[in-house]
């Protein structure tokens, strides 16, 4: 019977469709389908970067284990496969070990947790390693390297050392044979490094007898200045020599950082004295780990209010990543940060800042609305609102409008009108409402070029009119535009903003807050972007100059 083999490739973009028949042409046919040649699209999952260690104290000390993890997000339509994370180090790198790691295949939609394994010995020194961490694809499809800097605390070394000893005995004033008495011993950790597996031993003399403790004790750890009293009892023959001499033996994990300690007694001798020794540890402090990506001056150091701000309720909206629009850098640095200091340095309760990150438009709605309900069953609330993000113009009416994330920047009807914010604000029971907007109306991005204007060039759209007890405070006014500070990584007007709030640990007027912002912010603007950004305070009629005494906290 003759053998008949017909191969049939058929090449469909990048897909391979592989059709094999044999024999006859009624057995099955086989297809193997292939995603080969599809692009995979790899990105780190935002938030998704995170230090452990082992004593969690965000720092890699001598002698320990971390690791840094992070999720690898596959969005193209082809698989991802033979990717390396290629790890880097500068800095302190003397007695750090840490290797490249092989990613497993990550299909398409799919998702991989990378762990990349770092490893200190007792040759770190103190300072700071920056790590890189780069995703690299056969195809140099791949992901940019990420940079995290990390405090290293180089081998704080423990010393366990006896400090104090002292003998007492129940009645007599002095140390006599056949009579008992109590060895009292104080072992303390006189440095720095924690001790771990500490024993002390006892060696008792000839003649001398232990009535209680066994003659051996094994501690956990001592931490630095800790310290353990140990009693003996004791008692001796008539055959003890007049001179006794105790060797107490003391050791440690690491077999070198402990003293043993020889006691000297002799019958006779006075009881109940005692030396000391008194150690005060100038203790290491632990240090937070410290992303690349929060360089800006005004992302730390941030200060914390002890007063508590009850009675204010804040609304944050940070708007980067737009699904129709071009992005807004650092709009959800922004937003964060502001967060951080409404809570740490303003005093409001976490519960009471409601952040929302990307906002769609039901997202304003729905927290406007919160803002509302809450605000009535408050007394005396008072509201502070936050934007960042993009704002659009109506070319028929210049009306301006906030742009959600999901909106169109050439249909102001997928936006939220400013006027209709103010209103619903302006209507709440609050003795003081303060709005934040870095966003322009003008229809320009926060960097150069233009987001909507039809005509192409930039409008002098509406502001709005500040409603009730409410006070504004805009980034940029006409056809002007709300320009990042791409050094600090925020906008150009909320960098300042922060800044102040740091400066004065939220202790300012906002006329004060007003006038330091306007005058930074246009003479930043014109050094940083060579164009002018004028930031503007407009408060409603209702307010009149009461406001320029208001504060936040």
């Amino acid at each position: 019977m003759k053998r008949l083999l017909i191969s049939i490739c058929i090449f469909v973009g990048l897909s391979t469709i592989a059709l094999a028949q044999s024999k006859s042409s009624s057995q099955p046919q086989s297809f193997h389908i292939t995603r080969d040649g599809l692009p995979p699209v790899l990105d780190i999952v935002s938030g998704s970067v995170h230090f452990t260690d082992n004593d969690r104290n965000n720092v890699i000390n001598a002698g320990e284990e971390c690791a840094i993890s992070l999720i690898v997000n596959n969005s193209g339509e082809g698989d991802a496969s033979g990717c390396i994370a290629r790890v880097r180090a500068t800095g302190v790198t003397k007695g750090l070990t840490y290797n490249d790691v092989p990613l497993p295949v990550i299909a398409h939609g799919q998702q991989h947790t990378l762990v990349v394994p770092i490893k200190a010995n007792h040759d770190i020194e103190t300072g700071q390693v920056h790590l890189s961490i780069e995703i690299n694809e056969p195809h140099g499809l791949g992901i940019e390297p990420i940079g995290i800097d990390i405090h290293t605390q180089a081998f704080l070394a423990p010393c366990v050392e006896v400090v104090s000893q002292q003998v007492l005995t129940e009645h007599q004033a002095k140390l006599t044979k056949k009579m008992p008495f109590t060895l009292r011993v104080v072992v303390q950790n006189t440095q720095q490094g924690t001790a771990e597996q500490v024993k002390i031993d006892l060696n008792v003399p000839k003649n001398i007898m232990l009535t209680s403790v066994n003659a051996h004790t094994t501690i956990p750890s001592l931490r630095p200045n800790e310290s353990i009293t140990i009693d003996y009892d004791l008692i001796s023959t008539v055959n003890a020599d007049d001179d006794i001499l105790f060797d107490i033996a003391l050791s440690e994990k690491f077999g070198k950082y402990a003293h043993n300690k020889q006691i000297d007694l002799h019958f006779g001798q006075s009881t109940g004295t005692q030396t000391n020794y008194v150690i005060h540890g100038d203790l290491h402090q632990n240090v937070d780990i410290k992303r690349v990506s929060l360089i800006s001056d005004v992302d730390e150091h941030i200060p914390v209010t002890t007063s508590k701000n009850p009675n204010t309720f804040v609304l944050i909206i940070a708007n980067e990543h737009y699904q129709q629009v071009a992005a807004v850098p650092y709009a959800l640095n922004d937003g964060n940060i502001f967060k951080e200091y409404c809570i740490k340095t303003l005093g409001v309760s976490e519960k009471h800042v409601h952040y929302i990150p990307d906002a769609t438009i039901n997202h304003i709605k729905a927290q406007v609305n919160w803002l509302s309900n809450i605000t009535e069953t408050w007394d005396d609330p008072q509201v502070i609102v936050y934007y960042a993000g993009h704002g659009i113009p109506d070319e028929a009416s210049m009306t301006a409008y906030l742009l959600p994330v999901d909106g169109s920047g050439t249909d102001v009807s997928t936006g939220y009108k400013l006027d209709e914010l103010y209103a619903t604000l302006g209507k709440m029971p609050a003795s003081k409402i303060t709005v934040f907007m870095d966003a322009c109306f003008s229809g320009s991005k926060r960097e150069d070029g233009m987001l909507a204007s039809a005509r192409g060039v930039a409008l002098k759209a509406k502001s709005g009119v500040p409603q009730g007890n409410m006070v504004v405070f805009s980034a940029a006014q006409g056809d002007e535009t709300a320009f990042p500070y791409r050094e600090q990584q925020h906008g150009m007007f909320t960098y300042h903003l922060l800044k102040k709030l740091q400066e004065t640990s939220g202790d300012v007027t906002l006329q004060e807050l007003g006038n330091y912002i306007i005058r930074e912010v246009k003479k930043r603007s014109l050094e940083e972007n060579d164009k002018k950004q004028t930031p503007c305070v407009t408060p409603s009629a209702t307010v009149g100059t009461e406001w320029e005494n208001w504060k936040l906290k």
